[in-house]
């Protein structure tokens, strides 16, 4: 692969496309965690119920030679969901299956160098095996974001997760493996136990320096759809403000509960306010985030705080689903069928993800008896589609 032009590229996205991907009608579906490869939507606003658009530049390589695009990066309210759109009918809206979209990003600008790969292409064993793309059902899949460098250079960072990716596929290979215990913890301890990875109670990764963070799921692999739900992503007290503490908060504004004998303020904040009128306040300009009740501050939170505890908790890690089923005893197996490996958390997506409502922080705090218990201040995505977007560097593995 060698028609990129290293003085000009930075990050470098893959991705197998579908019959759904064509050069305008449908344009290209880009995954959540490639979102920040392209420009913000200007006052964007996601309880509008509108689509919205910005100018992007691509470049492709046709029979005649390298094409200029005035291309189009669009998000469709309905779905939701983002495409690249306006690109090559050429080159896109006759693709053969298996056909694999690569592309460029420049530096500083939103502008990109993009290239098709057929299945008859020289290069195109040579992409599957630089973007760790998979083989199911005898056809190729997957996708991945990774920069320039790694793709095209050896690095020591790049030897340790070959290492462990050695070690994960034995496991895979196995099959099914029956559970070493009960619960929701079994489907992690497991895989270490396989990986000869001893459980322990400290907080550092699991694989030099890269953490494994495991999941169970009751569908097949080709069946299996993103997952949803809420996700915790971190813990973190806030600053008092005009409050000294819990006990104050909870005395201000929480509500006597008489069948359970305790006053208590559970809800979640989000930028849009909630029934207790609560919502947050991001103001950029002090770099802090505000939790206010009926338009007052009440409590903050310092962005730098923020994005710390974000780094601390989310570093590099490899999450991993396992298949699970039971048999006719009820004893649990797994078989570790899918890897997403993913590093450099993006304080700017977290950011993003509040503004577009999708992160907020929950209250979880009670007084009884005059003692007063909280659950921790969590910080929270409200759907685990979009934790990959945290990320500046994604790839699925298997």
């Amino acid at each position: 692969m060698e028609f990129f032009k290293e003085d000009s590229i930075e990050d470098v996205f893959c991705k197998v496309l579908t019959k759904n991907d064509d050069s305008g009608r449908h344009g290209v579906l880009i995954p959540v965690y490639a979102y920040h490869l392209f420009p913000d939507f200007i006052n964007f606003n996601p309880e509008d119920k509108q689509n919205y658009e910005a100018r992007i530049v691509t470049h492709w390589k046709e029979s005649t030679g390298w094409e200029k695009k005035e291309s189009k990066w669009k998000h469709y309210h309905r779905y939701p969901e983002r495409r690249m759109t306006s690109l090559s009918p050429e080159l896109l809206n006759n693709k053969k299956d298996g056909t694999i979209l690569v592309f460029g990003k420049y530096r500083d600008k939103f502008e990109y160098e993009c290239h098709i790969i057929p299945p008859s292409s020289e290069h195109y064993d040579q992409v599957i095996d630089l973007f760790g793309l998979n083989y199911l059902n005898n056809r190729v899949e997957g996708s991945a974001l990774l920069p320039f460098e790694e793709i095209f250079h050896s690095t020591s960072n790049k030897k340790i997760f070959e290492e462990l990716m050695s070690k994960i596929q034995k496991v895979n290979e196995k099959g099914y493996i029956q559970s070493q215990k009960k619960g929701d913890t079994a489907v992690g301890f497991t895989f270490e136990e396989e990986l000869g990875i001893k459980s322990n109670s400290n907080k550092n990764p699991d694989f030099k320096g890269i953490e494994i963070k495991c999941g169970r799921s009751r569908q097949i692999k080709q069946k299996r759809r993103a997952s949803t739900g809420k996700q915790t992503l971190f813990s973190l007290v806030p600053n008092w403000g005009i409050l000294s503490s819990r006990r104050d908060l909870v005395e201000e504004y929480g509500k006597y509960d008489p069948i359970k004998e305790r006053t208590g303020l559970y809800c979640t904040i989000k930028l849009t306010g909630n029934s207790y009128d609560w919502k947050l306040d991001i103001d950029d300009t002090e770099q802090k985030i505000y939790l206010c009740n009926e338009g007052k501050r009440v409590v903050h939170y310092n962005m730098s705080d923020l994005k710390d505890a974000l780094e601390k908790k989310h570093g590099e890690t490899v999450f991993v689903t396992a298949h699970a089923k039971n048999n006719r005893e009820g004893i649990e197996s797994f078989h570790y069928d899918s890897v997403v490996h993913c590093r450099e958390v993006q304080f700017k997506e977290f950011i993003n993800l509040i503004k577009e409502n999708q992160v907020g922080i929950d209250f979880a705090i009670h007084k009884k008896n005059g003692k007063v218990r909280d659950h921790g201040f969590l910080w929270r995505l409200e759907n685990k589609k979009y934790l990959l977007r945290l990320f500046r560097y994604v790839r699925e593995v298997m």
